[in-house]
């Protein structure tokens, strides 16, 4: 299996699995060269999604080289690549109960032993312009400057996360939300009293 074809099978699970609607969210890799990144496009509906679609980007001179144009974020994605040289994948969802435990409480409480050791700690920030550099300076600088962070929860926005290649990075997805979901069950029944 190649990388364009490990990249468009997870868009295509992720939004399978309700963490993006048919044109949000984006994902990436960095090439082997490190100079450049593949990225989703913009507008492409993510069960339509094929590997000629997706974009490559220039890391340093911002060439774009594709027939489509890249996502509203890629400058986001190009910013972590050039500020942390391990992360080689990037995911950005719209996680439903990843989002809606950061836009009710003020941390993700550690009650998953798993969870932990996946998805580290993860940093919930305030939003920003979707696309906007300010937005992307943000996000790669936690990064960059977090040892033990590969998910960042833009609150009223998505979920960011990292990894060495796109199975880690999606492997962080996944079991952030699944710590969601756990979370938002235990407060069905007054919220976690053990917590790790």
């Amino acid at each position: 299996m190649t990388i364009k074809l490990d990249l468009v099978n997870c868009v295509k699970d992720l939004y399978t699995m309700g963490y993006t609607s048919p044109v949000s969210g984006n994902h990436s890799i960095r090439l082997k060269n490190k100079s450049w990144m593949l990225i989703t496009p913009s507008g492409i509906p993510r069960y339509e999604l094929k590997e000629k679609d997706l974009v490559k980007v220039n890391l340093h001179t911002e060439k774009i080289v594709g027939f489509r144009k890249p996502s509203i974020e890629w400058y986001m994605h190009a910013s972590i690549y050039k500020r942390t040289s391990i992360v080689n994948a990037i995911i950005h969802t719209h996680s439903p109960y990843t989002l809606g435990v950061a836009i009710s409480a003020e941390q993700f409480l550690h009650i998953i032993e798993e969870a932990k050791i996946v998805v580290g700690d993860p940093v919930v920030v305030a939003n920003k312009p979707s696309g906007s550099v300010a937005l992307a300076n943000m996000v790669s600088k936690i990064f960059d400057t977090e040892e033990n962070v590969r998910a960042i929860i833009i609150r009223n926005h998505g979920v960011v996360t990292v990894g060495r290649n796109i199975h880690q990075a999606r492997a962080v997805v996944e079991a952030l939300e699944e710590w969601a979901k756990i979370l938002t069950i235990s407060k069905i029944f007054g919220g976690p009293k053990y917590k790790l």
